[in-house]
């Protein structure tokens, strides 16, 4: 077994990477070959310090130079992957660009002669990541996160500026250094799948549109559905990481990846005062605006959310110690240079008119075009100097904006006095407030966690069938209620179902097995060639049952009369079918990507799946057709076609049938 480095979980010897946070697996029998060598004849490799999706960092001396660094080095089963190397490179690239004190320096790239092995040094950061911080002291003070975020922003505003987008921001990739005056600095580190706009434009073969890179708790929405980026996707990460400092843990969490992309594109997080009873409302409105859906609705740049989060902290009467530092002297805050795209040119149009005060024509412009009583004169600094490393500036308050917040703090003052009323004495049986989703269509009926390995599918109305079928069997579409279930996420797979068969010793083994055994290297393949009944037993021995037709397609389809698990349109690398051209089954979950909205994988493609319902026609059919003693087939398999994977389409075989590409999945009833 392999471990996480940091969830700590103990995961199989085939992955390479921890599928929740993407860290790389450790494997304590395995001896690192660099260490205590000479590394392209100028560094001498001490220790390994940190490994990543792309390779290994360790802590170096540059023979010469007698200067510590960190030598990033690329994994050597990529070392001859042209795109890795290309990605790697323009790590290197990237980061060198951006020039601030809060970017961790890159020093040196370069390729091993022998060895072909590119590598990039790094300036050696002593101090602690911002994980670490939160692992000892869970919920940070106030000061502590505003110092984190401000600085974090800064060297974020860098990076865009430079047209960087970073990607895979998280409290790993944020550093948090001891200087020798004893003030602390934030780095920002690893851009190693940051998207450089200018160099992606000319290499459309690297970071595609609908490529999926990051880590599941901090991905955007847009991320996590695999669509173009911009700067406000790290906005939303930096809300993530704002959420985790307040309340001490991340807004989304799942049994799966897949479940989390699933709750960041349709799930509301829980108010911050569940975790954190007395935060101020302007403290968790800025953090919920950073967590926004639509990116329209988040804070535009990564200088607004720090400008905004001071100015909750302000309102909320929170004090901001900032002594003056000996030897600084007045600064004047530049016009942020904010790079435009096609998509972003015109909200930053209106967030610029709003920042600097809106509709206000007495006031002349500077140079830089920025009204004159919006600057301040003096460098502020935070609570322990820092701002003599990194200045930080803010702008004054308009007349306008300071109304427009009075009015905003004290409505939102009124609504939590009126909605506190209302609770105490409309449900005093109640300890405390709960959130409460008030779409009865989505409510769950229990406040219960899943089984594990299931997913909650709520109760609900869809249009079941198809009338643009070819086939009569599929028609008409009518109108179907659902109760609440739980459907497992994959398949049942060889290894779970050679449990069932150890307890049921006169059962008779699928096809193909060799004393009750299924064959090497295929533990997570779905099973095949059981039959209805043999899928039946298996489902009530693990406290289970099979799914009925309609809970299938409910689950599949949604409300939306899609016609896959994903959308109305087939997309290549979603399904394991003919045109993936693998000529049997895969391991469950190779396809993250086709998953349906609640997170279920491989409803179409791989294998077809047994339900438990008996074949008849659909109400007003014109077959009126009934086949006793067969059961209803869904999802096809490996060997159907996109025509095929349609999910309206219905089989049927015997219950006695077996088949090489007949497996299933089961269901189980959400209790009341």
């Amino acid at each position: 077994m392999k471990q996480c480095p940091v969830c700590k979980r103990e995961l199989e010897d085939r992955l390479r990477f921890c599928p929740f946070d993407g860290q790389s697996l450790t494997d304590q029998g395995q001896k690192d070959v660099f260490i205590n060598t000479l590394f392209d004849d100028k560094y001498r490799i001490d220790e390994m310090i940190g490994e990543g999706g792309m390779g290994k960092v360790y802590k170096a001396t540059h023979i010469h130079m007698d200067t510590t660094v960190a030598l990033k080095v690329l994994h050597q089963y990529l070392s001859y992957d042209r795109l890795a190397i290309e990605r790697f490179r323009r790590e290197a690239r990237a980061a060198a660009q951006i020039r601030h004190p809060n970017a961790v320096v890159v020093i040196d790239f370069g390729v091993t002669k022998s060895s072909v092995i590119p590598y990039i040094v790094m300036e050696f950061l002593e101090g602690t990541s911002l994980r670490t911080r939160l692992g000892e002291q869970n919920q940070l003070d106030y000061i502590n996160i505003l110092e984190i975020i401000e600085q974090t922003c800064s060297g974020m505003q860098a990076a865009h500026s430079k047209g960087i987008i970073h990607r895979d921001l998280k409290p790993d990739n944020i550093w948090l250094v001891r200087c020798e005056d004893g003030l602390e600095t934030v780095k920002v580190l690893d851009f190693g799948i940051a998207k450089l706009k200018s160099f992606a434009d000319a290499n459309p073969t690297l970071t595609q549109q609908g490529t999926i890179v990051g880590t599941p708790f901090y991905m955007s929405p847009e991320q996590c559905r695999g669509e173009e980026l911009d700067y406000r996707s790290d906005i939303y990460s930096l809300g993530i990481i704002l959420y985790e400092m307040l309340a001490g843990q991340v807004p989304f969490r799942a049994p799966t990846p897949i479940g989390v992309v699933h709750m960041h594109n349709y799930e509301i997080p829980k108010p911050l005062r569940v975790f954190r009873p007395n935060i101020p409302a302007p403290i968790e409105e800025v953090v919920l605006r950073a967590l926004s859906k639509e990116r329209d609705d988040r804070q535009s740049t990564a200088t607004q959310l720090a400008e905004e989060l001071e100015t909750a902290f302000h309102s909320s009467g929170i004090e901001i110690p900032r002594p003056k530092v000996k030897g600084s002297r007045p600064v004047s805050r530049p016009t942020p240079n904010i790079p435009q795209s096609p998509d972003t040119e015109e909200f930053d149009k209106e967030n610029r008119a709003d920042r600097y005060v809106r509709g206000d024509k007495s006031v002349r412009a500077t140079s830089k075009g920025l009204p004159k009583d919006l600057l301040t004169t003096e460098v502020p600094v935070n609570q322990k100097g820092l701002s003599a490393i990194v200045p930080h500036f803010r702008y004054k308050l308009s007349e306008r904006r300071r109304r427009r917040l009075v009015v905003a703090v004290s409505l939102s003052i009124l609504l939590f006095l009126l909605v506190s009323t209302i609770w105490l004495f409309g449900n005093k049986a109640t300890p405390q407030l709960t959130n409460v989703n008030t779409n009865s269509a989505e409510l769950p009926p229990h406040r219960g966690e899943p089984p594990q390995g299931m997913i909650q599918i709520p109760s609900g109305k869809f249009i079941m069938g198809n009338d643009q079928s070819d086939d009569e069997g599929d028609k008409p579409e009518h109108e179907v209620e659902v109760k609440a279930f739980y459907l497992d996420q994959h398949e049942v797979t060889n290894e779970q179902y050679y449990k069932f068969l150890e307890a049921d010793k006169n059962r008779e083994p699928p096809t193909g097995w060799v004393n009750r055994r299924y064959p090497n290297g295929m533990d997570n393949h779905p099973v095949v060639t059981v039959t209805w009944d043999d899928a039946n037993a298996y489902a009530k021995w693990a406290g289970k049952r099979l799914p009925t037709e309609i809970e299938w397609e409910y689950a599949a389809r949604g409300a939306d009369k899609r016609i896959y698990p994903w959308g109305n349109e087939f997309v290549l690398g979603r399904a394991n079918s003919v045109e993936a051209k693998r000529g049997g089954t895969v391991p469950i979950g190779s396809y993250l990507a086709g998953g349906t909205q609640h997170g279920v994988l491989d409803l179409v493609g791989n294998v077809a799946e047994w339900t438990d319902s008996d074949f008849r026609a659909y109400p007003g059919s014109k077959e009126n057709k009934i086949l006793p003693g067969y059961k209803v087939l869904r999802g096809c398999s490996f060997s159907c076609d996109k025509k095929g994977l349609i999910l309206t389409n219905r089989f049927a075989e015997p219950e006695s049938m077996r088949r090489p590409d007949l497996g299933f999945r089961c269901a189980k009833d959400v209790t009341q």
